[in-house]
């Protein structure tokens, strides 16, 4: 149950009063703003997706009188948002690093924070797993051991073309399994920002 200023604050946002929704906006920005840096890793792409939800809260307005948890509401409305970006970037072809970028930032500050990364790289590892044996070869010492791709092609004597085309397919089949297995992985990144709850 919320707290009666708390509803009458709803009440005025659902109306359309704009100051009301400036204290609904300072109230809960630090939260929003938050768990977006947290999963984005970017004050800049933070900075929108805040602005986003909270536009969408407002373009909403109407549906506010029902909420009955204000915090937990605008939790949902944040979650899913964010969780539709980081599914575009994500499970983007070209940004198969985001993820384990995402892996290796910062140190965990405690051992749930820990077991949630050990349970994303795991799914991440596992993706590569599955990659034919000669495309994983190649995407591993393209990706993880920085080789070129002339490189690779003197070290596996196949040409350039042929090791750019493996990486293609690596991240192509990569963002499939990431596909197939994205419940787990945007749980498991949400888990890690929780902010709010």
């Amino acid at each position: 149950m919320i707290h009666v200023n708390e509803q009458e604050l709803l009440l005025s946002v659902a109306k359309g009063d704009e100051r009301s929704f400036q204290v609904l906006v300072k109230q809960y920005w630090p939260q929003v703003y938050g768990t977006a840096l947290r999963l984005t890793r970017s004050p800049e792409q933070a900075k929108d997706l805040s602005q986003d939800i909270f536009l969408k809260l407002w373009n909403n307005r109407e549906k506010l009188p029902g909420v009955e948890k204000v915090g937990t509401f605008i939790y949902v409305c944040a979650r899913n948002l964010i969780m539709d970006h980081l599914e575009k970037k994500v499970l983007h072809t070209d940004n198969i690093e985001f993820l384990a970028d995402h892996l290796s930032d910062a140190p965990f500050s405690d051992a749930q924070s820990g077991m949630e990364y050990k349970e994303l790289e795991k799914i991440l590892l596992l993706a590569i797993e599955h990659l034919p044996e000669k495309v994983k070869t190649v995407f591993v010492l393209h990706r993880f051991n920085g080789l070129s791709h002339v490189q690779i092609s003197r070290k596996l004597n196949i040409s350039v073309v042929s090791s750019q085309t493996y990486i293609v397919r690596a991240l192509r089949s990569i963002r499939e399994y990431l596909n197939r297995h994205s419940e787990s992985v945007f749980a498991l990144l949400l888990l890690t920002s929780n902010y709010f709850l």
